[in-house]
């Protein structure tokens, strides 16, 4: 079983053709403001294409929860291969966050192989992937804004109340990495429909010294904004890279 998902994974991993581009990890919602009590319904996405590509291969997916107003964390309940459900017990602005099990890449002289470069002869490199993604949920008085971090290592942070944006709108974003501003990061952007080729963006920005970017949403509908930021594996017999993913969706009016 556990050879089955290293080539499952693998496969999801090299369809892209490469492994430059790591894959992304995503929530779709239909809405964003709901009332207490009432079931949400989101999709997880995954792969390169948004808003949907690949199917995550089952034992992949490590957690996906709400992190409650008051900092709480609730397991969401997976209803399908692809969708989980949440019920807001309170008032308030939830993130919805997930992620997968961390991991190793290495590339040998025999092909990609899912483990460290310890394991194996002849590598010629490796990286270890860190993959994550989030997006808002608004129950209640939706002028409230998202002020929590989920604190993951890399993190996209909404400098305005995502729920109130509007086509043409600058949206203001900072970048965070272990808590403090990222500059120079690349944040790419897209929205439902701009492409169907694998990592097409729409649009591409760099955060300034203070990890701040801003994004111009030129359509309604549906936004995917990704940062990925590379830095060295600290153990080197181990690995080369460090690999970090993260994301966010939001609605555009």
């Amino acid at each position: 079983m556990r050879k089955a998902f290293q080539i499952g994974l693998m496969a999801l991993f090299l369809c892209s053709g490469t492994l430059a581009g790591a894959h992304s990890l995503w929530f779709n919602m239909d809405g964003r403001h709901w009332g207490v009590g009432k079931p949400v319904t989101l999709e997880l996405g995954w792969g390169h294409k948004f808003p949907k590509d690949a199917e995550m291969k089952k034992g992949m997916l490590n957690e996906v929860f709400a992190l409650a107003p008051d900092g709480k964390k609730i397991p969401l309940k997976q209803i399908s291969k692809t969708a989980f459900q949440f019920v807001p017990p309170e008032e308030g602005v939830y993130v919805i966050s997930g992620n997968v099990h961390p991991g190793f890449v290495s590339k040998t002289t025999k092909g990609y192989k899912m483990g460290p470069k310890s394991s194996f002869e002849q590598v010629l490199s490796c990286f270890h992937y860190d993959l994550r993604g989030k997006t808002y949920l608004y129950v209640g008085d939706p002028a409230k804004m998202p002020v929590q971090a989920v604190k993951d290592p890399l993190e996209i942070i909404p400098m305005e109340n995502p729920l109130g944006l509007k086509q043409g709108a600058d949206f203001p974003i900072k970048v965070l990495f272990n808590g403090k501003p990222l500059a120079g990061a690349t944040v790419k952007a897209t929205y439902a429909g701009f492409s169907d080729q694998p990592g097409t963006f729409a649009v591409t920005v760099k955060t300034d010294p203070k990890g701040v970017a801003g994004v111009g949403l030129a359509e309604k509908g549906q936004w995917f904004l990704s940062v990925t930021h590379e830095i060295p594996y600290h153990d080197k017999k181990e690995c080369d890279t460090q690999k970090y993913n993260a994301t966010i969706t939001f609605g555009v009016k």
